[in-house]
């Protein structure tokens, strides 16, 4: 994969910081997201109405491929044949003790 060349950033400390406190924030949204959400599965199909918000909960159905089971009926060397690479960024995340 051909990579693209950019003017590098200089990376502070403050940045550092600010990508750990979004991350953490963004846990914590999405850990409240989905309690919420599974409140209002249980609460079933409706109109829901807040103080500055309206929401429709509205369940539908759609089609899904059994991975699993293309695997089982695909050959290993279909699959490696046909399986490609992509890059992928990771961030690992570490508390400074002080």
């Amino acid at each position: 994969m051909a990579k693209t060349t950019t003017k590098p950033t200089t990376i502070t400390a403050d940045m550092v910081d600010e990508l750990a406190s979004v991350r953490d924030q963004l846990k914590a949204l999405t850990a409240r997201e989905k309690h919420l959400k599974e409140t209002f599965r249980k609460s079933g199909a409706a109109i829901y109405r807040g103080d500055h918000y309206q929401i429709e909960i509205v369940f539908t159905s759609r089609p899904q491929l059994d991975m699993d089971a293309v695997r089982t009926k695909l050959s290993p060397a279909w699959i490696a044949e046909n399986t490609g690479e992509v890059e992928v960024m990771n961030i690992r995340q570490m508390e400074i003790v002080k």
